[in-house]
């Protein structure tokens, strides 16, 4: 980004599993994993399967286990301190949508509005919500945040393909589908699809929303291809999808990436670990959550940033990256850009490094336009055409715009006014500059002998002396 001060980065992932992380209704603090862990209706998954936990497996022995009756009136009071999980809160809730009869794949049946409004708000408030939905049929997700459906093949027994997308703290590795690499993290995409059912009768995202992230994405064993492990932040929470088929999981699998099996109890071991309220972007310049691909294909950076007028911040820059469900870039993709909100709505700007807005062979397209000198938010809209002819767009990104009050006649931004700054005014006469520019003091857009002089009383010292 040019000239850009990144102020942050955000935002603002077939048993049913919903892990969610918050206690009651209140923020939790900073979680470096998951602790206390409350399970929806069972952890044994009604289509075949059992999940592992702290009693049956001594690999998940940092994590307690709390049931969560299904008809518990008021979740935020159950997950509360002094609820299931005893004095301390939970921060976490574990759905599994294809538990046992009678919540077996019916969580829109069974759960009401109250106990969803309850779910959403506690990862909104920095919980973590896993949702698995293993072998059920199409399940109505519209009471989450960002909404979606699946293509759902049922109990076939097939194979399939698995495709790790991106590289982070669910799953590793990109390049290494048989992990031979010896990354800790590393999910074996070939057997995993080879030797099990869990990649055959996935289920897959088919409507997609643009803050889900993309992890895996595969095809099932009626040849749908689509995302089957995402990720989305919600508030301070955060919000992850598992389609896989889990039969073949018991409660003392281990988890390793060795055996068929294995891979799956990994996955379920590393969504526990990952971190959350707030889940990191990245960790000691390593990336860890970092929402590289999206599920529709195209992300845009940074999504948030604010500039300085006063410090010469005049212009801004996004960049937009597509990539397939397979995490290959796409090229010679035209991108389009609009400054749509904000102080500079409709303005026009450039790409690069296509000057026709189209991606270079690594899926990217850069657009730079310049401020008008006014002082606002701008909501910067990123879309292209897909080969249905559909509008596709990325999360919306937030560029702001402030003025400082003593940046005028600064020119050389050591935080004080005096003969240097002067000098380098002088020297500049007759030139045509952008507003906010420390040199223009009286503001007319042009550097002439009145702005020296409109410089001079505002020294820092007597006689503008230098320090």
């Amino acid at each position: 980004m040019l000239n850009t001060k990144i102020m942050k980065s955000t935002l603002m992932a077939t048993t049913a599993t919903l892990v969610l992380v918050g206690a009651a209704l209140q923020p939790v603090q900073a979680q470096p994993q998951s602790s206390n862990v409350a399970y929806i209706n069972s952890l044994t998954v009604s289509n075949g399967g059992s999940f592992p936990s702290n009693t049956t497996n001594a690999a998940f022995t940092a994590f307690n286990f709390f049931n969560l009756p299904y008809n518990t009136a008021s979740y935020s009071t159950a997950l509360g301190p002094g609820g299931v999980c005893g004095a301390s809160a939970c921060d976490t809730v574990f759905l599994n949508v294809a538990s046992p009869s009678p919540f077996r794949c019916n969580v829109n049946g069974l759960l009401g509005t109250q106990q969803k409004t309850d779910l959403v708000s506690f990862v909104s408030n920095g919980g973590k919500l896993i949702i698995y939905d293993s072998e059920c049929s199409t399940q109505n997700y519209s009471w989450l945040p960002y909404p979606f459906t699946t293509n759902n093949p049922g109990a076939r027994g097939g194979r399939g393909t698995v495709n790790i997308v991106e590289d982070n703290a669910l799953s590793t590795k990109v390049g290494d589908p048989s992990c031979t690499g010896g990354d800790p993290r590393c999910i074996n995409a070939t057997t995993l699809g080879a030797n099990t059912d869990a990649v055959g009768d996935m289920n897959v995202m088919t409507s997609l929303d643009n803050n889900w992230c993309l992890d895996m994405s595969g095809t099932n064993s009626i040849n749908q291809t689509g995302p089957t492990h995402t990720y989305a932040r919600y508030g301070n929470g955060l919000i992850i999808y598992n389609g896989f088929d889990v039969d073949v999981l018991n409660v003392s699998t281990q988890p390793v990436n060795t055996v068929a099996a294995g891979n799956l109890s990994k996955i379920w071991l590393q969504e526990l670990q990952v971190q959350f309220n707030p889940t990191p972007l990245q960790v000691n310049g390593v990336p860890y959550m970092p929402c590289g691909v999206a599920v529709v294909g195209i992300t845009q950076a940074p999504l948030t940033a604010i500039n300085d007028l006063a410090s010469g911040q005049n212009s801004h820059t996004v960049t937009a990256t597509l990539k397939n469900q397979s995490g290959a870039p796409q090229a010679g993709v035209t991108v389009s850009f609009v400054v749509q909100a904000g102080p500079n709505s409709g303005v026009s700007g450039t790409c690069s490094l296509n000057v026709n807005c189209t991606t270079d062979s690594n899926g990217q397209v850069s657009f730079t336009y310049a401020s008008n000198g006014s002082l606002g938010i701008d909501t910067i809209h990123t879309c292209f055409t897909n080969q249905l002819q559909q509008q596709i767009c990325a999360q919306d990104a937030k560029k702001e715009w402030i003025r400082t009050q003593l940046r005028v006649c600064d020119v050389d931004s050591d935080n004080d006014i005096d003969k240097d700054d002067l000098a380098l005014i002088s020297r500049s006469r007759g030139q045509s500059v952008p507003p906010g520019d420390p040199r223009d003091a009286n503001g007319d857009g042009v550097i002439t002998p009145a702005d020296v002089k409109v410089c001079i009383p505002l020294c820092t010292r007597a006689n503008c002396a230098t320090q």
